[in-house]
């Protein structure tokens, strides 16, 4: 939802509505940097920064604004990348606290459910949330000795079928304070392998597969199908090969949607919302 390298200049050519921005400057700039240290994991060659002067690109195209430009409504888009389902949430019930019934009535969420073994942690000495994976990059500029904070925890307090129950959890109550509050909702499901993480045999403890199952099941009631799929992830790559490796051949070999992916998923979000609200 945030458009992961949809403001990377070095991939504007390659679709019709970024294929005529100047990147001029861009371009000199770049002569004074060495790709070689620069370069990010997903590009090459590339000096790229997650936000810089073309920013306003990745604002303007990802799915989300696309989305609110059709409707003609005004977007809060919280979303940043490598987020988790934790900040997910938190996010949303802090805009629910913070705003009266009669906005909230006005408003429409609309909720990227990212994949599993995503965290975030407050960290005083940096005074934010910094997001992590389980995996060792550090994309969120974590200090380096908080970074090992986080490598730590994952080996003493992290195992993924707990996370994923926590995830379910907190969903359902998510939920049920949307229906409470009769606000509207819509969920972008990217990962579905959560049940495939969990162990049918060890939830009984803290909560059985059947009740993750029904909250699954209410989940999908409110989020957009893909095809025969509720995977949005699994259609763009796969269905669509709409990704920035599929679009920008030889140049990227980036697996997020791309900005032909990002007009896609919104244009299957625009018909849902007309057909459902």
């Amino acid at each position: 939802m945030w458009g992961h390298h949809h403001n990377n200049p070095w991939l504007f050519k390659f679709f019709e509505e970024t294929k005529d921005i100047d990147i001029t400057e861009f371009l000199e700039e770049s002569k004074k940097h060495s790709w070689q240290k620069e370069n990010t994991h997903y590009t090459n060659p590339n000096v790229f920064k997650p936000f810089n002067e073309f920013d306003w690109v990745r604002e303007k195209y990802n799915y989300a604004n696309r989305v609110a430009d059709h409707f003609g409504v005004n977007i809060v888009n919280e979303s940043i990348f490598g987020g988790s389902l934790h900040r997910a949430l938190r996010k949303s019930l802090k805009y629910i606290i913070e705003h009266s019934d009669e906005e909230l009535s006005n408003t429409l969420f609309m909720i990227e459910i990212p994949p599993p073994g995503r965290q975030e942690m407050w960290f005083c000495d940096q005074n934010r949330y910094c997001n992590f994976t389980q995996r060792d990059d550090n994309f969120d500029f974590i200090k380096e000795d908080n970074f090992e904070f986080t490598r730590e925890y994952y080996k003493r307090s992290f195992e993924f079928n707990i996370d994923v129950i926590e995830e379910f959890t907190k969903l359902y109550s998510l939920i049920n304070l949307f229906k409470s509050k009769n606000i509207n909702y819509i969920f972008i499901q990217t990962d579905m392998s959560r049940f495939q993480i969990i162990n049918r045999n060890n939830t009984t403890k803290y909560l059985s597969f059947d009740k993750i199952k029904k909250i699954q099941n209410d989940i999908n009631q409110h989020s957009i199908k893909f095809d025969d799929s509720y995977d949005v992830n699994h259609w763009f790559s796969i269905k669509k090969r709409a990704t920035f490796k599929d679009d920008c051949p030889d140049v990227c070999f980036d697996g997020h949607n791309s900005i032909r992916g990002s007009r896609l998923i919104s244009e299957e979000i625009i018909n849902y919302i007309k057909n459902n609200f």
